[in-house]
């Protein structure tokens, strides 16, 4: 119940550096991490830490006053931890980007070693990509 716990508490911990606009939140990947975001467009796919670093600047980039992340549901089983996550923020654009998002990270040793992103996809690539 412990480790079960202290996952959670992780995955809570991820989206507040998120939120504040700090790159620490790349501190809980390893080198070995994949993250995957849903869409066939050029927002989605699998990518390593490294590939993440580029790739989320460039989107975090896009919204000035940063994004907030409002976790509604947390659900945690042995190194699992599923997260139910609201989204808000203004584009860069003007454009309200307010996104509901699921989350599933796989963490052993304290370090999301995979995260998994479900989204709107459609309206990511409205907001994000302008199409």
């Amino acid at each position: 119940m412990l480790e079960i716990k202290k996952n959670k508490e992780l995955v809570q911990d991820f989206f507040n550096l998120l939120s504040s606009g700090s790159d620490k939140y790349l501190d809980y990947y390893t080198e070995e991490s994949l993250i995957w975001t849903a869409g066939e467009n050029a927002l989605g796919g699998t990518r390593s830490k490294s590939e993440v670093v580029s790739f989320a600047k460039n989107v975090l980039d896009s919204f000035p006053q940063g994004i907030s992340f409002n976790i509604l549901n947390l659900v945690a089983e042995n190194n699992y931890v599923a997260a139910e996550v609201e989204g808000n923020a203004t584009h860069v654009s003007g454009k309200l980007y307010n996104n509901k998002y699921h989350f599933l990270f796989k963490i052993n040793d304290n370090k999301i070693i995979e995260l998994k992103e479900y989204m709107d996809t459609q309206l990511a690539v409205k907001v994000l990509l302008e199409e």
